[in-house]
């Protein structure tokens, strides 16, 4: 096993996203790459609603990163999404405040374990 891989499953239950995909690596790196894409702009929405108090889009957005991660197997952020998704529902400013302060630490480590795992497998 080489260490992106290592350092992509401090993140993601691998075991279970490569049953997702059936083994098939390809799709794996896919899936992925999307992540990669698509991620920092969800991330930059989270915040734009927070820093514009407009708890409805923080709990929009939150609820569409928690599927995301969930749909990697990337337990703890996508917790750690649902935690803040719960926080703007309730209308807990500072509560919302923390989960993301939360939910970026955690993100921080997922996004360059990704990058080093695509990196390590492509051609």
């Amino acid at each position: 096993m080489n260490s992106e891989h290592s350092a992509l499953e401090q993140y993601v239950d691998m075991t279970e996203l490569l049953h997702r995909v059936e083994g098939d690596r390809e799709l794996l790196i896919e899936l992925l790459t999307l992540f990669q894409e698509d991620f920092p702009r969800l991330r930059d929405a989270l915040h734009a609603a927070v820093d514009s108090k407009d708890q409805i889009q923080v709990e929009k957005t939150a609820h569409t990163l928690k599927g995301m991660l969930a749909n990697l197997s990337v337990k703890q952020a996508s917790r750690l999404a649902a935690n803040v998704e719960i926080a703007a529902r309730t209308g807990d400013a500072q509560r919302i405040l923390e989960a993301v302060a939360e939910l970026d630490r955690d993100e921080q480590g997922l996004v360059e374990a990704v990058e080093s795992f695509i990196a390590g497998v492509e051609p």
